[in-house]
């Protein structure tokens, strides 16, 4: 394996692991919320990202790796957080607000490893369509809590 494999691994790995985070969330938020159009975009959402997901990792299979299989320790700790927060406030709101919290991780994480210019083409080019998938769905769920909020 080149050292250029080993570097793009790492990067996809790590975001492959921050979309299963959103996977999960939106997963979660899905069955959580009370309003069925909301749990029906989560659910809509969480497809997409797995999407996502997918596509990160058959690339670092591509290269010769080993895909991550789950989150990251951040994301757990995040969702625990959630949940604590959930159980003092009721209603969707504080969902919609866990899941737009994790959009604005998830996108920062890819617009990180976009600027890494270590990055090979092949590599930049999987992250470049998947961030089109991220943009979109934090667009989705800024718009949404903004919505919330009145």
């Amino acid at each position: 394996m080149t050292p250029t494999n080993i570097h793009d691994i790492a990067v996809l790995n790590g975001l492959v692991q921050t979309a299963i985070d959103s996977v999960d969330v939106y997963a979660e938020a899905a069955r959580k919320v009370n309003d069925a159009y909301l749990s029906g975009s989560f659910s809509r959402w969480s497809e997409d990202r797995s999407q996502v997901v997918g596509a990160l990792k058959a690339h670092v299979s591509t290269l010769g790796g080993d895909a991550e299989l789950g989150g990251t320790t951040l994301g757990s700790a995040h969702r625990l957080f959630a949940k604590l927060h959930e159980a003092l406030v009721s209603g969707d709101t504080p969902i919609v607000d866990e899941v737009e919290c994790g959009e604005d991780r998830i996108k920062h994480r890819f617009e990180e490893a976009l600027r890494d210019r270590a990055l090979s083409m092949p590599t930049r080019r999987v992250i470049e369509r998947a961030y089109v998938s991220v943009l979109a769905g934090h667009e989705q769920a800024s718009a949404l809590k903004r919505s919330r909020r009145g």
